[in-house]
């Protein structure tokens, strides 16, 4: 018989593969969505000589865009281009950040780019792309280099790494890979058999598998709080959203408190939120909500696991973090004294 656990468990482990799965068909299209780029990226730069740069008529469909071009000599245009600096409006300071050179061949010019200080030579590598406005307007700004314009190429070389794109599209592609492994997979393989996760391997601690689900779904449906996709019962702390499923024990709890963060816009004040942080064996549940809430809920969790240790220090963070067992060890002797003193777990 599969129990609500079971159920809830494999509902959201489907919706998390839907949602991997997506977002893989989405990732391969984006990757293989510009087979020119892709082509270039892998086979270029290729060399170009006059008879196939008089051939391009559109250098945004050429197949070959990642180009090496000789020339027999490069002319310094004059034209630059410069980084500001300004605060307030006022500027501040300004430095050379490209150049702009022709590249003779034959009786033709080809405008390409080099940023400030780069070795300038006959032989250029880059992307061709189409001239921008701005350097049109410059380079054209009397009659006689009008007259010369015919002679000029009506796409230019750009500087910079052509292949940076496609490294950052195989790093993303790599980190992709990596989640996908990490999050998806056991997403898959629990909505296939929801026996394995890592929740019904805890519950297997608490009781009777039937009657552990029974009583959270009816806690689950009828919670003494319910805040921040987290329902709180007298036993259990469920966590239901689209993606999430877990169950935690109130009994469980080693560490309580109320975790509160100031929100400004501009340095002024624009006020603050509240979180009740329950950290139990298993898990740990944030569970924001108003700051009356917050506290209603960490009393009553004291009230169920009164062993277990309220309020926050940096101290106690560090041990919690440095040393889990140990102050796993410390609550369960607290537990132990509550318990000889007349109280019952």
């Amino acid at each position: 018989m599969e129990t609500w656990l079971l159920k809830k468990i494999r509902a959201a482990s489907w919706r998390r593969v839907i949602a991997w799965g997506v977002c893989l068909v989405a990732g391969l299209l984006l990757v293989t969505s510009d087979r020119r780029y892709i082509d270039n990226f892998l086979h270029g730069p290729y060399t170009l000589g006059r008879a196939q740069l008089d051939a391009i008529a559109d250098v945004t469909t050429t197949p070959h865009y990642f180009a090496r071009v000789s020339g027999t000599r490069v002319i310094d245009t004059g034209l630059r281009e410069y980084s500001v600096s300004s605060s307030a409006g006022v500027e501040k300071s300004r430095t050379e950040s490209g150049a702009y050179y022709a590249l003779v061949i034959g009786d033709k010019f080809l405008i390409f780019k080099r940023g400030a200080g780069a070795d300038v030579s006959s032989v250029v590598e880059g992307r061709l792309m189409p001239w921008p406005a701005e350097l049109e307007g410059e380079m054209f700004d009397s009659k006689e280099m009008r007259d010369l314009r015919p002679r000029f190429y009506s796409f230019y070389i750009q500087n910079g790494s052509f292949r940076i794109v496609g490294i950052w599209m195989i790093v993303g592609t790599l980190v992709f890979a990596l989640l996908l492994a990490w999050k998806g997979l056991p997403a898959w393989r629990h909505a296939r058999d929801p026996a394995d996760h890592p929740l019904l391997t805890r519950a297997q601690a608490w009781g009777d598998p039937l009657a552990v689900a029974v009583e959270a779904e009816r806690e689950f449906e009828g919670p003494r709080f319910k805040s921040g996709g987290w329902r709180v019962g007298d036993k259990y702390l469920v966590q239901s959203t689209f993606f999430t499923f877990d169950v935690l024990r109130l009994e469980d709890l080693l560490w309580a408190y109320k975790k509160i963060t100031k929100h400004s816009v501009n340095f002024i004040p624009t006020g603050k939120s509240y979180e009740a942080i329950l950290a139990c064996y298993g898990g740990i549940a944030v569970i924001k909500a108003k700051e009356k809430v917050v506290e209603a809920l960490l009393a009553f969790a004291h009230q169920r696991a009164p062993w277990a240790v309220l309020g926050y220090s940096a101290d106690i963070q560090n041990f919690f973090n440095s040393k889990r067992q140990e102050f796993a060890g410390a609550v369960e002797q607290r537990r132990r004294e509550w318990q000889e003193k007349g109280g019952h777990a």
